[in-house]
């Protein structure tokens, strides 16, 4: 099974920090989602990557959404 992930980087020390962190992560096989936003004076990027997910942690995925289910049931 694949799953999506998904993460927001910021430079809050300007671009030189986020083109560091945005490096590292290309590196570790993220892609780049949309490009530069900006908050506060802040550059940001979104960054997203698929991967495989074994069965016991997909086995733990359904555990846990079977446990929200029950959560929001009771709400």
């Amino acid at each position: 099974m694949k799953k999506a992930e998904y993460k927001v980087v910021s430079g809050t020390n300007g671009f030189p920090e986020l083109e560091e962190k945005v490096s590292k992560l290309l590196n570790q096989g993220w892609k780049p989602v949309g490009g530069i936003g900006f908050n506060a004076g802040y550059p940001y990027q979104a960054m997203a990557k698929v991967v495989t997910v074994s069965t016991a942690e997909k086995a733990n995925s359904n555990k846990n959404k079977q446990q929200l289910s029950k959560t929001e049931e009771t709400v």
